[in-house]
């Protein structure tokens, strides 16, 4: 306590300490990062494979299959899926909360490494430590000329060469992606009949082409000097036509006899428009810990540049589609703007309760100290400015009140009963920082288990706990040092309105009436803690993973006809998506559409909707549902709005329902039936199926003839080799033009129905001309256009999007009902799980669980080390009941008006509230006790500690409650992320204010009574004397 004598002597000191604070805290403020959310990490690897024109079953049975063998033995993998679709498998590898990363990196590396060689055309598979990164920003090149090349080939490689360096040279952007970006090719085009007839085969022509190719021969010592020996065996372009590739009658065949060479481009299996313009589409990848603000405003700047300097004379424009600062400015603007309104309320509450301007602004000055500190403690932690440390520090504008108000409180009761104001700052501090510093550390110590958390919650809410915990244990310093030495300064002549204390007396009168009598103690007793045990039993809400708040735009993904090719796809959906779209966006139609992007590739199909007004989500949504989407030739399509954290942090709602073993035409029914039951038991889901239900790729089925082969001299892979040259092209070779590197792909000329693949000849050693229907056996089947794999077997899986009201544990509920139901008819042949929500949910209920379990632990240990008593202790816990009803029930009236589940940031309000809601109970035990020990009694110190306590508690609660409000009330964008918890918090102090009192007044009264009855109660022995 000798800091509290110590800090009067050099005031100046302790108020310079407290500015160079806050200096620090707004030099952290302007250097902070600004994000949506905090950075996350989960804890797995996903590893990419591409090969060239592969069909799905060949990457399964050649790439995938051998991959999953060897992942599986990593340690630490609790599961394994891959989707595979043709020329490309992406496999997620997910571990454990608490696995090192890094090492898990270091071993799925050495598993792939390990893992059976790959074929020769298939690229390295690409491993990715974390989510796939689906892009920080997106851009669009479009073609402002009326006769513009719509697939940008005649232009890729200037954005290439200048469009990309500049975009990466941004700070904080990581990786620039041209996803339009068409791969060059020398093509080697063949002509069949032509090599038939000059007797040479299409393995002997690969083989050529193959070892055409530059050769190190090392180096060598002659005389003096060291030469480098190179064999220079790759041609030129120009050259590639005087190849000798083989020999007919003694004479050589040169490779310009039976083929042309060509530099080309990959055949183009996508498009992309924004609006009805065709586009060339960019994404753009962050560092982690990006400023998002700083690196959009600079991509902007950036933008305008290369519109005037690179794009312009080619009559193209290069424009944001996807600007993710558009949606953090707006949710960070409204959680400063509540932040803001919130400090106004609470220093027009304080000053309501006070009537003194001197008093209001000494209390006041700990929102500025304390906050500054949360602030520089985050710029400390490596942490950013985001949507959920800003909450945190709206949460905290009331909270750091508190001990404020005890202080200045306590200074003033002392100053007016007849005490020098130096002295009774002195000793009216030294009297509270016990119990101020219980209640800080009760504070502080709820938000550990959130601190430790694991996993995507963890981190998610990290940055809450820290910046309250950081507010409110800087202003406890700011209340016990900064307040006192600036209350001696400036409360000579102020010391309050007097005028108000009539009214604390009689409120306190108020509460000592209504439990003066051992009938209306029991009434109390009875009523309270039973009823809120009662309240909270019957009246909590279902529990949910991450609260819903909604992305302004709208995502539609398509389920097209299987076998269809992009021309048709572009002509007969894209084409018919733009004539119905563009009314909407030109303004002949409402709602207004803003724009739109159409984008279909191997990789998916969607379209990005983004509505002129945002307020106008719905109507739009319903547009796309009732009009637009229509009628689309056999497609499936499916739209709904992403949530802003499931964006960020890969969590969502939506349920997979895995259907794993033998994929056959039962289980398939099965599934389109369980279609069914999901859509008719959870009104409004949207179900997908992954893969599609009718999954059926048509397939001409090549069978060679084994007999014919033998007797013609030729291999199975020869006639492979010849069969992949005939159609889509067989990789041959790479090679370097000095610039860049193309793929050497050989390929037949085109054809167009079956029977003239089967008529094209193939040249044998022994049987001379062939066809290739002679040589093998030509079938019309069908195939999977995609695969899905889950734990190593194939899958089928619906994927479940729920609507927001119904609550995710209400959804597993109800399909853990249709999974009992559904599951005998597949006869063992196949079995269903659930993952994604579910898994989420249970984890997280699990973990709130332990961390309830763990708060109440460590409150009830601290109690035990303020109050030296086990009884004292508990009946501060008793508190906390009645606060967590008054959460249930403002939770309950909230959903009378708009949706809010029980989602983790709700739960962990309840946590945050029991931290809060027992501070006002230490202040008044600690009073009844500190009375007893002067020689009251025990009814005289209960009504000691309501007289002197019950102003300031309602003054720190109806502040906190009042800086709160705003975050509770006010809606808009990013506002449902941290609703719930205001509202439970909001909900819990106010009950504890209005009955707090009573509850710890009885408890006490009633604790009381039984230890003099205990004390009193004679033993057998003095009964028998008697």
């Amino acid at each position: 306590m000798n800091l509290l004598a110590n800090s009067h002597k050099n005031p100046i000191a302790v108020i310079v300490v407290f500015l160079i604070l806050g200096i620090l805290g707004a030099t952290a403020l302007t250097q902070l990062p600004v994000q949506l959310t905090p950075n996350i990490e989960r804890p797995q690897i996903t590893v990419v494979n591409f090969w060239r024109s592969a069909a799905p079953e060949e990457m399964e049975s050649e790439i995938v299959q051998p991959q999953e063998e060897v992942l599986q033995s990593v340690v630490g993998v609790e599961k394994l899926s891959s989707t595979i679709r043709a020329g490309l498998a992406y496999t997620t590898i997910e571990f454990a909360i608490d696995a090192n990363m890094q090492q898990a990196f270091i071993d799925v590396v050495s598993a792939i490494n390990q893992a059976p060689g790959r074929p020769r055309e298939a690229a390295e598979p690409q491993i990715v430590l974390g989510q796939l990164d689906m892009g920080f920003s997106t851009l669009l090149i479009q073609n402002l000329s009326e006769d513009g090349n719509k697939d940008f080939s005649a232009y890729q490689e200037m954005i290439k060469q200048n469009v990309a360096p500049r975009l990466r040279t941004i700070e904080g952007i990581t990786d620039v992606n041209l996803n339009s970006y068409l791969e060059g090719e020398l093509q080697i085009t063949v002509d069949p009949y032509r090599m038939a007839a000059l007797g040479l085969s299409l393995s002997q022509l690969m083989q050529n082409i193959a070892n055409a190719r530059d050769v190190s021969g090392g180096f060598a010592e002659v005389g003096r000097r060291e030469y480098t020996v190179r064999y220079n065996g790759q041609y030129s372009t120009e050259e590639f036509g005087n190849m000798v590739v083989a020999y007919n009658d003694g004479r050589p065949v040169y490779l310009q006899e039976v083929a042309t060479v060509t530099k080309g481009y990959r055949e183009q299996r996508n498009f992309a428009y924004r609006n009805n313009q065709p586009a060339f589409y960019i994404t753009l990848s962050a560092a982690k810990n990006a400023n998002t603000i700083a690196i959009m405003d600079e991509l902007k700047q950036r933008v305008g540049q290369i519109n005037e300097q690179i794009l312009a004379p080619h009559d193209l424009n290069l424009v944001l589609s996807f600007d993710p600062s558009t949606h953090i400015k707006r949710a960070i603007e409204l959680v400063k703007g509540n932040l803001g309104i919130g400090i106004i309320l609470a220093m027009l509450m304080l000053y309501a309760m006070l009537r003194g301007v001197t008093a209001t602004l000494l209390i006041g000055i700990t929102i500025p100290v304390s906050l500054l500190a949360a602030i520089w403690g985050l710029s400390l932690m490596d942490r950013s400015l985001n949507i959920i440390s800003l909450a945190g520090l709206a949460f905290s504008t009331g909270m750091v009140l508190d001990a404020a108000i005890v202080v200045q409180e306590n200074i003033v009761r002392l100053r007016r009963s007849g005490l020098p104001l130096t002295d009774a700052a002195i000793q009216g501090t030294r009297e509270v920082v016990p119990a101020l510093f219980a209640s800080t550390l009760t504070t502080i110590a709820i938000f550990t288990p959130i601190i430790f958390m694991q996993g995507v919650e963890g981190q998610l809410f990290m940055d809450l706990a820290l910046t309250m915990t950081f507010s409110v244990g800087a202003s406890l310093l700011a209340a016990t040092l900064l307040l006192p030495v600036v209350a001696v300064m400036a409360l000579r002549r102020d010391t309050g309105n007097k005028s108000t204390d009539v009214f604390w007396q009689r409120l306190a009168g108020l509460y000592q009436r209504l439990m003066n009598t051992r009938l209306k103690q029991a009434i109390a007793f009875v009523a309270l803690l039973p009823g809120a045990l009662m309240i909270i039993a019957l009246m909590m809400p279902r529990a949910d993973f991450l609260p819903e708040a909604k992305w302004e735009g709208i995502i539609t993904v398509f389920n097209v006809p299987p076998g269809a090719n992009y021309a048709v796809l572009e002509k007969e959906i894209g084409q018919l998506l733009i004539n119905r779209l563009e009314p909407y966006r030109t303004g002949g139609k409402k709602p207004a559409i803003r724009d739109y992007n159409i984008a279909m590739s191997a990789g998916g199909r969607v379209l990005f909707i983004y509505p002129k007004d945002p307020a106008k989500v719905k109507d739009v949504l319903r547009l796309l549902n009732e009009e637009i989407l229509v009628g689309l030739p056999d497609t499936q399509a499916f739209s709904f709005q992403q949530s802003l954290l499931s964006m960020r942090t890969g969590g969502s709602r939506t349920v997979y329902m895995n259907f794993s073993g033998d994929i056959n035409q039962t289980t398939r029914l099965v599934a389109k039936r369980a279609m069914g039951r999901i859509q008719d038991t959870l009104a409004g889901s949207v179900v997908r199926p992954l893969p599609g239900l009718s999954d059926k790729q048509p397939e001409l089925s090549v069978v060679p003839d084994d007999y014919a082969l033998a007797q013609s001299g030729v291999t199975r892979a020869d006639i492979g080799n010849a069969v992949r040259v005939l159609t889509d092209g067989a990789y041959a070779g790479e090679y370097y033009d000095g610039d860049r590197r193309l793929d050497i792909i050989l390929k037949g000329q085109a054809w167009n129905t079956p029977e003239q693949l089967s008529a094209m000849p193939i040249y044998t050693p022994a049987a001379g001309v062939k066809t290739l229907d002679q040589l093998t056996t030509q079938q019309r089947t069908v195939g999977p256009v995609s695969l899905r794999h889950v734990n190593g077997q194939r899958a089928l899986t619906l994927a479940i999007t729920p609507p927001g009201n119904i609550p995710l544990e209400d959804v597993i509920s109800r399909l853990r009902d249709i999974i009992g139901e559904i599951q005998p008819e597949l006869g063992g042949q196949a079995f269903i799980s659930l993952s994604g929500g579910s898994d989420n949910l249970k984890d997280t209920i699990s973990t709130m669980s332990a961390n309830f379990g763990f708060a109440i632990l460590i409150l009830f240990l601290l109690m035990m080390a303020l109050f030296r008593s086990a009884v004292d202790s508990l009946l501060v816990l008793l508190s906390t009941p009645v606060a967590l009803a008054g959460g249930v029930l403002a939770l309950s009236i909230l959903n009378l008006f708009t949706h809010q589940a029980l989602d983790l940031l709700t739960m962990i309000g309840f946590v945050i509230l029991m931290g809060l809601v027992v501070n006002n109970a230490i202040l008044l035990v600690d009073k009844t006790r500190r009375a007893q020990s002067q020689g009251a009694s025990l009814n005289d110190a209960i009504s000691e500690a309501v007289r002197t306590r019950i102003r300031p508690i309602y003054m720190s609660t109806l502040t906190s409650v009042i800086g709160m409000l705003p975050l509770a009330v006010i809606p808009g964008i990013g506002s449902e992320i941290y609703r719930g918890l205001a509202v439970v918090i909001v909900g819990g102090m106010l009950a504890s204010t209005l009955f707090m009192v009573i509850h710890i007044a009885v408890l006490l009264s009633v604790t009381g009574q039984l230890t003099t009855f205990t004390r009193r109660k004679p033993t057998p022995n003095t009964v028998t004397q008697s």
